[in-house]
């Protein structure tokens, strides 16, 4: 039991195996069974031919045994006393042993076995009685012989019909089997093989080339050559494929510099040491041989260069280099050993300007994406110098501003102050000995005027040492309310509606000044419970800022007499700011001060 389990899986796996194969070559056991199927039916044609050859010449030789028996039977019928009675016919008669005949007897069946068995009872009975014969026995006898003639032969007939009908049949599906076969071989020889060489790239066949080679041929040559294509298509997508990624883990490198070197502009000023920190990061992020800051100062004149490099000093450019650069913001070139060099030029502050010089190791090529690495380089550069430049400019500016803003107040507040009691020593000094009274009034006005004096100077401290907020103007205005809140009982109120608005540090000094010095004025003078400060941006682009409050007012004639010098101080600062600034009683009562100037970012 167990061999049978192992010879049917054995038995399964080779049907598997056989069938696999059957179905992967499905085209050539088509072919096979076509050849099988012409080979079977020509086998047949020619079996059916050589059984015709066999059986006819076997039926006419037993056909003339027949009548020649006939023969016999009617001459000894005609004179019994003279020829000699033919023997019984036995089976042997007509197939006996050494007749070359004899293969037919052995085909005798249904009709022709009767009919031979019924001339042997004729005989038979002939033999056994001839005393009790009637007359008609031996017309029976020959009529059963005539019989078997005629069934002999209509046997003959009927086979050689038959095997003909069959031939022709057999003739049919032989031409139908080679009618399919042709057919299969035009589909696959003419009709898919003319598609597959349509569907292939065939420029390198020429006409002579087609008409020299074969259909197969044609493939051949199609395929061999469509697979050198392909094998070359490989190699050069390999090759875009590790340049792509060298490319993209270049240009991730450039992305991260340019990041850093962002964030190192932002968070720090840009002197020597931050340019060769900067060259030796770009130096490692690409690669490089060298990397190098060529800066012609005031317009390249002698001794007016400056050179900071990563390892060597660069030399100098070629001239046709120089031409181009003075055209273009970057130019590639070699240098003497057969390097690539790039260099992009960017602007310094006033007449300067400064070259960026890559060099590469040798054999190694920039890429497009390093040469626009350089520009952005060289551009980042140009944008922080000038940035840089213009910040110092505007802090110069700012400072001399404020030193001016300053020699201002003090003229106007305790130098004024300093005066008058210099006024009043004078006048002490020339009463003499004048009465007691006019000392001690002149004492008395000495004293109020160090006074004012001393409040005067601590205001004056307390401005210049003041700061702006890291967080804004707003925060700095609520700051300085919040301290005057403090010093008196006013209520003072802030509405700011500077949205959108950029102001230069300068311009936000200055505002928060006359700010302080209006509420300094409004605490002191005006004796005022209420005040509203409010900051406003109009829609033409600029600044509006009052400060309103509930006291005394101002006389139509006020003016910067000791102890009102505010008015002065603050159209100065408005003189600063390219504004105009205005001092008047309000409607309700009190005073209004409004500051309206333009942005220098706005104008």
């Amino acid at each position: 039991m167990l061999r049978l389990d192992r010879f049917r899986a054995s038995l399964g796996r080779v049907i598997g195996t056989l069938r696999q194969r059957m179905l992967r070559h499905a085209l050539y056991l088509r072919f096979i069974t076509l050849l099988a199927c012409t080979a079977i039916l020509a086998v047949m044609m020619q079996a059916g031919s050589l059984f015709l050859l066999d059986y006819i010449p076997a039926s006419q030789s037993a056909m003339q045994q027949v009548a020649q028996r006939k023969l016999e039977w009617a001459r000894f019928l005609d004179n019994p006393s003279q020829d000699r009675q033919p023997a019984p016919w036995n089976v042997h008669t007509l197939t006996g042993g050494e007749n070359p005949h004899g293969w037919y007897a052995g085909h005798l069946s249904g009709k022709l076995a009767k009919l031979v068995e019924d001339v042997r009872e004729q005989e038979r009975t002939y033999h056994l009685g001839n005393a009790a014969r009637d007359e008609w026995q031996p017309q029976r006898m020959l009529d059963s012989h005539d019989a078997l003639l005629d069934g002999l032969r209509r046997d003959a007939e009927e086979k050689q019909a038959v095997l003909v009908m069959l031939q022709l049949m057999g003739l049919l599906l032989l031409l139908c089997c080679l009618g399919a076969m042709a057919l299969l071989i035009r589909q696959v020889l003419i009709d898919r093989i003319a598609g597959l060489v349509a569907l292939l790239p065939n420029q390198a066949l020429s006409q002579q080339d087609r008409r020299d080679l074969d259909e197969l041929s044609q493939l051949e040559s199609l395929v061999q050559e469509f697979s050198a294509q392909m094998q070359g298509f490989k190699a050069e997508t390999e090759w875009f494929n590790r340049t792509r990624s060298d490319l993209l883990r270049r240009m991730l490198r450039a992305h991260t510099f340019l990041h850093d070197l962002v964030v190192a502009f932002n968070d720090s000023v840009v002197n020597e040491s931050s340019l060769k920190t900067m060259i030796y990061a770009m130096e490692s992020s690409l690669d490089l041989r060298n990397v190098a800051l060529h800066f012609m100062l005031d317009g390249g004149e002698a001794g007016g260069e400056r050179l900071l490099f990563s390892q060597h000093a660069p030399g100098a450019l070629p001239e046709g280099v120089s031409r181009d650069l003075a055209v273009k913001r970057s130019a590639k070139f070699l240098v003497a050993d057969g390097a690539e060099c790039i260099a992009a030029t960017f602007a310094c502050p006033g007449d300067n300007s400064g070259t960026l010089l890559l060099e590469a190791k040798p054999g190694q090529e920039f890429h497009e994406s390093d040469i626009t690495l350089a520009e952005i380089t060289a551009q980042l550069l140009s944008l922080v110098l000038g940035a840089q430049s213009r910040e110092e400019q505007a802090r110069r500016l700012a400072l001399f501003e404020e030193r001016a803003a300053i020699a201002r107040e003090l003229h106007d507040s305790l130098a004024q102050s300093l005066a008058y009691m210099k006024i009043q020593i004078a006048r002490l000094q020339t009463q003499g000995s004048g009465g007691q009274h006019d000392t001690n009034e002149i004492t008395t006005e000495l004293r109020e005027g160090l006074d004012t004096a001393y409040r005067e100077l601590r205001e004056l401290l307390s401005t210049f040492r003041m700061h702006m907020d890291v967080r804004g103007l707003g925060f700095a205005i609520q700051a300085a309310i919040d301290e005057f809140s403090h010093r008196s009982s006013v209520s003072i109120t802030l509405d700011n509606r500077l949205v959108n608005c950029r102001l230069t540090v300068n311009e936000e000094f200055h505002i928060l000044h006359v700010i302080r010095e209006a509420l300094s004025n409004i605490i002191r003078h005006a004796g005022a419970k209420n005040v509203v400060v409010a900051l406003a941006y109009t829609p033409g682009s600029t600044v509006v800022v009052t400060i309103d409050d509930d006291g005394v007012g101002i006389p139509a004639t006020a003016t910067d007499e000791p102890g009102h010098y505010g008015q002065s101080i603050m159209r100065d600062r408005a003189y600063s700011l390219g504004g105009d600034i205005t001092i008047s009683a309000r409607r309700q009562g009190g005073t209004r001060v409004r500051l309206i100037f333009t942005p220098k970012l706005n104008q």
